[in-house]
């Protein structure tokens, strides 16, 4: 017995010398493992440091960790714009408890974001002329700068777009689309290319028509095209392979008969959706619509109607002020295994969503009782409802800048 039990600490002993002084077979194990206990074991030793900071080896875990050709967001960054300070916002987990290690180490004040894409955040600091691209999970980010171009002395507005898919490539692409002063309506294409370091210029001039209203500042990446909501009949895309830009429509088959309040404009998993909401003094609905996957039209998916989700949390305070339903942040979640698309909704200071393939509504995050997300910040004349929030997917993975 006693013999057994030494020989069997000797092959464990032999077996973990093995595995240490193996370094590819080291790697192939540190490799199926999640992305927070890399993060950890990097003080392991040298040799551990070094396999997990290197930049192969960061986009290899990348995608061994995809399913079906897409990532799997971690958690959903709550972001309020009326009350909340440009650099807070509120965690949703998805997967686990996720304390995001946000911003703290970046000496740059009043941090705001303005796109997350596969990883890497877009952001803006309080300067308006230095962006960020920030990995929150490494803590790692990485300045840039507008190019230098005496025209742009004479911008009146510009927007920025991230396009970043590391199961194709490890670089990434910054489009910055400007409008100048002097010649309303006609729009310029800036294109930073993480791979050179460098910007070109205006590579591609359009108009927009005074009647076509489209969001720019809400660029959404998906099936490797920067996509832009309109409130006309069309809208746009940026083909970020191809480098051009190309129309897609944005006509809608069906609507409430009451003016619109807002559209939220998203993706998931390879699939744009867009929800409506209606202004009226009370209205808890909101139509739901999904692109066809040849861009040819959107079609209407469903009405939502938060009333039957206060009847499943009686708890909801909805519609208590008139023209504030007391809902917002709508986006748009699926997982691997997962057919259809949740709509996930920050509603009252609680975030719900409604499954649509067991078509009923569920808590998906709820800090406590009492306890209201995004209520921190409200003064004493202000009320929760009055807050707008947008969401943003946070996915944890090692991309490299």
């Amino acid at each position: 017995m006693e013999m057994n039990k030494k020989s069997s600490i000797v092959f464990n002993s032999s077996a973990a010398e093995t595995i240490a002084y193996n370094r590819d077979l080291l790697t192939e194990i540190l490799l199926r493992l999640p992305t927070k206990s890399l993060i950890k074991f990097k003080c392991v030793s040298r040799q551990w440091l070094s396999i997990v900071s290197d930049p192969d080896f960061c986009l290899s875990h990348t995608r061994h960790h995809q399913s079906n050709g897409f990532l799997s967001p971690t958690a959903l960054l709550l972001k309020g714009d009326c009350f909340t300070p440009p650099s807070e916002f509120s965690i949703v987990p998805l997967k686990h408890y996720s304390k995001v290690p946000f911003f703290h180490y970046i000496l740059d004040s009043d941090v705001k974001i303005l796109q997350s894409c596969n990883g890497l955040l877009l952001c803006e600091s309080s300067r308006r002329s230095l962006y960020l691209i920030c990995n929150p999970t490494t803590k790692s980010f990485r300045r840039l700068y507008p190019p230098s171009d005496s025209y742009y002395n004479f911008l009146s507005k510009f927007y920025v777009s991230l396009a970043f898919d590391p199961l194709k490539s490890p670089y990434y692409k910054i489009i910055r689309i400007w409008e100048s002063s002097q010649e309303p309506s006609k729009f310029n294409l800036d294109l930073y290319r993480s791979k050179t370091g460098s910007w070109d210029l205006s590579i591609i001039t359009f108009d927009i028509d005074e009647d076509e209203s489209i969001e720019l500042e809400h660029g959404v990446f998906c099936n490797g095209r920067i996509n832009w909501c309109g409130y006309g009949n069309e809208s746009f895309y940026f083909d970020v392979e191809n480098e051009c830009l190309e129309t897609m429509p944005m006509t809608l088959p069906t609507r409430m008969d009451a003016p619109e309040e807002c559209r939220y404009f998203g993706e998931s998993r390879g699939v744009l959706y867009l929800a409506v909401t209606y202004c009226k003094a009370v209205c808890l609905e909101f139509d739901v619509f999904e692109m066809a996957t040849d861009y040819s039209q959107w079609n209407w998916k469903k009405r939502l109607n938060l009333g039957d989700a206060v009847k499943v949390f009686p708890e909801l305070e909805l519609g208590c002020v008139e023209y504030f339903p007391g809902f917002s942040g709508v986006c748009f979640i699926r997982f691997e295994k997962e057919e259809e698309p949740k709509v996930v909704v920050w509603a009252d200071g609680k975030i719900i969503c409604f499954d649509f393939k067991e078509g009923s509504w569920k808590k998906l995050y709820d800090l406590g009782p009492g306890i209201k997300i995004g209520s921190l910040y409200l003064g004493e004349d202000d009320h929760l409802h009055y807050e707008r929030f947008h969401a943003y997917q946070y996915f944890e993975n090692l991309s490299c800048l």
